[in-house]
């Protein structure tokens, strides 16, 4: 019978552990990653045909709040069916600033609206990107709406803080500078185009640059204490 030697068997080891590891890291990505993503895909997809059929009996020249999952839950008739204007919302969950460039026809061209209220990019750093990709998907934003509905005014939200309770899931310590980042190139950005910077995130964080606890519930969304401040801010530049 062969011996087994130490080396041997220290490699063997080291074989399973990796075999073990691949196998937990591939059941993982098929079971829990993949499934989001498609889940997202999905809700992605349903939300633009869902636009799409809409827009056949809106009116043209309206107001568009576009954005992710802050936007999409956003219930605009309570806050603002006293406007001449009719408010659509055109926010979708978990979106991204290339997802909203990639929408820009189905959510805004096709019932080119006279004004839009774009709050975009929390979603792309949660994801790991850089502020340099996200402005640059967002200049391509601005650009293509500058091109496309050159009469349209736009107001470019500031991206919101989270909650100091999220310390836990992220790491606070470099995320809430990145958003302060974002946002001042947002407002340079806005000024290149001749848009109009709102900072919503100065009224909803606390001196420490946390989301005030009383305006969501969650730690990242507004709740309707969260939804009056948005409103009180914005209102007057829709009115």
């Amino acid at each position: 019978m062969k011996k087994i030697t130490t080396k041997t068997l220290f490699f063997k080891t080291i074989a399973v552990i990796l075999l073990i590891s691949a196998l937990f890291f591939y059941t993982y990505f098929w079971i829990v990653v993949y499934p989001k993503h498609q889940l997202e895909k999905t809700y992605y997809n349903q939300k633009c045909q869902s636009f799409e059929v809409q827009n056949f009996n809106l009116s043209k020249g309206q107001i568009v709040f576009i954005g992710d999952s802050i936007t999409d839950l956003y219930p605009l008739d309570s806050y603002y069916s006293d406007l001449p204007l009719a408010v659509y919302n055109r926010g979708i969950a978990g979106d991204r600033t290339d997802g909203v460039f990639d929408r820009l026809k189905v959510s805004l061209y096709d019932i080119a609206p006279s004004k839009i209220v774009l709050m975009i990019g929390i979603n792309d750093i949660n994801s790991g990107k850089s502020n340099d990709e996200i402005i640059l998907n967002y200049t391509n934003i601005l650009g293509s709406i500058k091109q496309n509905l050159p009469s349209t005014q736009v107001y470019c939200m500031s991206v919101l803080s989270v909650k100091r309770e999220f310390e836990q899931y992220l790491d606070l310590s470099k995320i809430i500078p990145q958003i302060k980042d974002l946002n001042t190139k947002i407002e340079n950005l806005a000024q290149t185009y001749s848009y109009t910077f709102l900072d919503l995130f100065s009224l909803t964080a606390d001196q420490d640059s946390y989301l005030i606890s009383t305006y969501s519930d969650d730690g990242i969304h507004l709740n309707s204490n969260g939804f009056t401040v948005w409103t009180n801010l914005v209102k007057p530049y829709l009115a």
